[in-house]
């Protein structure tokens, strides 16, 4: 499938291009459907094997949930560093999306969420370099109430931090800036923004200070 995106009204490298690997054909269809009445400058393609990236550079990989759901090999990790894949998750809600992928993840969609409206703005905001969390998600991270300590204990287990997550989570809490923290661990402040973001995604939340506030909740953070 290859489809032609309408005339450009957005601020997208005209070079970019959209891979999709949507297995699920319904939703495939529909997603398809979308990139009709999204006025961006960018070309859609749709891919069956993830492999076939190496075909790609500086593209945009959205891919649904199930593929997700398996960790990502070595291989096709290493290719999504070279070609310099952003990626974009549309999650399913209750799907635990494998850690490894959440390391390469860019954003993250509800499918509950997904209009060509919201579609759009998670391209442009994954093409800028910036982090995307659809609102349904975040909703359902800080709004949903524990039934009892254990469930709180099981989700804290699903989280997983790594070290320098924690430090930055830490420094986060601490008041820091992105500025700040890359001085205190000696790191660049892309490295401080792509942790933050990874947290966030982690944490399903939209902003570091709820990120706080779920990190204390599920004992990941005491203060």
């Amino acid at each position: 499938m290859r489809t032609e995106i309408a005339a450009p009204t957005g601020t997208l490298d005209p070079d970019l291009q959209i891979v999709l690997i949507i297995p699920d054909d319904i939703r495939r269809y529909s997603v398809e459907g979308m990139f009709h009445s999204l006025d961006l400058p960018v070309t859609a393609q749709l891919i069956t094997d993830i492999g076939d990236l190496s075909t790609f550079c500086n593209a945009q990989l959205i891919i649904s949930c199930g593929i997700a759901l398996e960790p990502v090999c070595e291989k096709i990790a290493e290719k999504l560093r070279a070609h310099h894949v952003h990626v974009l998750i549309l999650v399913d809600s209750g799907d635990i999306v494998e850690p490894s992928w959440i390391d390469h993840a860019n954003g993250f969609l509800d499918w509950t969420d997904l209009r060509p409206e919201t579609l759009r703005e998670a391209i442009l905001d994954v093409a800028a370099g910036r982090f995307h969390v659809s609102a349904s998600l975040a909703r359902r991270s800080v709004t949903a109430p524990d039934q009892t300590g254990d469930a709180t204990s099981q989700r804290a287990s699903m989280v997983a931090l790594t070290a320098r997550e924690q430090q930055v989570l830490r420094l986060i809490a601490e008041g820091q800036s992105n500025r700040q923290v890359a001085r205190s661990l000696s790191i660049s402040e892309h490295g401080v923004k792509r942790a933050v973001g990874i947290i966030l995604a982690k944490l399903n939340c939209p902003n570091r200070t709820l990120a706080v506030v779920r990190a204390i909740e599920l004992k990941l953070l005491t203060v």
